[in-house]
């Protein structure tokens, strides 16, 4: 009786090692259904970036038009903690897929895309606040992500962006060191506007970040005379990586500013802050 149920646990663990993993990539959800049709029952809508198991796939070919794109793909079989049934593999990813960050006001919803956050927190109620801190995981960037607003009831919204970049420098010589790493604030720019309801963040960009280092530097000038001599200012000019020793570069956090006009021209600001950790 052992030996059996020692060769039943080895073949359940066989199954699930060859199980194949996915993630919903459909942003608005996909519909999972009981046969490998667009007319099959509907069992459940799955859930943007939601993990399902791919069970086998059925060589039935489907092409799906999406805002004027062709999605072309099959019908898989998968399985869900609760259902097994078919969806659509167009709208499936290799990847994991990190869940949207949603941002509630009072008469719009505002999604970001695929950020990953060191806490998880995914919702944040502005109904009432002005602002809103999101802590971005290490190694993620709020950079080239998608703004999306949703059931908007506004006039008019616009976004823009800033960043609180940070510059430093250090040596053996303490005397010739920055204590504290010095904060300067960019311009606000406004994002990129993909379509009337989607947006796209600003990514700082190898010039910019040159730019970044001139400016500071003019600013720190003094400083850094006065504690390591004129030669240290060369430094500045010749670092190939923004991590180059003894000169760091660095963004601390990024801002987001939602401006919301309403039908009575009313205008109502918020202020969404990135923090970034320490080393990115």
């Amino acid at each position: 009786m052992k030996k059996i149920l020692a060769v039943g646990l080895v073949m359940n663990v066989a199954i699930l090692c060859a199980q194949q993993y996915a993630y919903v990539a459909a942003e608005s959800g996909l519909s999972l259904r009981d046969q490998p049709d667009v007319n099959g029952k509907l069992l459940t809508k799955l859930a943007y970036a939601e993990a399902i198991g791919v069970l086998e796939e059925t060589d039935i070919k489907l092409v799906v038009l999406d805002g004027g794109k062709k999605i072309s793909g099959e019908w898989v079989k998968v399985e869900t903690r609760n259902h097994i049934g078919y969806v659509f593999n167009g709208y499936l990813s290799s990847s994991k897929i990190s869940k949207t960050i949603r941002l509630d006001l009072d008469k719009l919803n505002v999604e970001i895309k695929n950020l990953a956050t060191s806490d998880y927190k995914r919702t944040h109620n502005l109904k009432q606040q002005d602002s809103a801190k999101i802590n971005v995981d290490l190694g993620a960037s709020p950079e080239r992500k998608e703004i999306v607003l949703v059931d908007s009831d506004y006039k008019h919204v616009s976004v823009f962006q800033r960043y609180e970049n940070s510059i430093s420098f250090m040596s053996a010589d303490a005397q010739c060191d920055a204590k504290d790493w010095k904060s300067f604030d960019s311009e606000w720019k406004p994002l990129k506007q993909i379509t009337s309801n989607t947006f796209e963040t600003l990514a700082y960009t190898e010039n910019d970040w040159k730019k970044f280092i001139t400016t500071s530097v003019e600013e720190l000038k003094t400083e850094v005379i006065e504690q390591c001599g004129e030669d240290w200012l060369n430094y500045f000019k010749t670092i190939e990586n923004l991590k180059d020793h003894p000169v760091g570069v660095s963004t601390n956090r990024v801002f987001l500013k939602i401006i919301l006009t309403d039908f009575e021209d009313n205008i109502t600001e918020k202020i969404i802050e990135f923090d970034m950790p320490s080393g990115c």
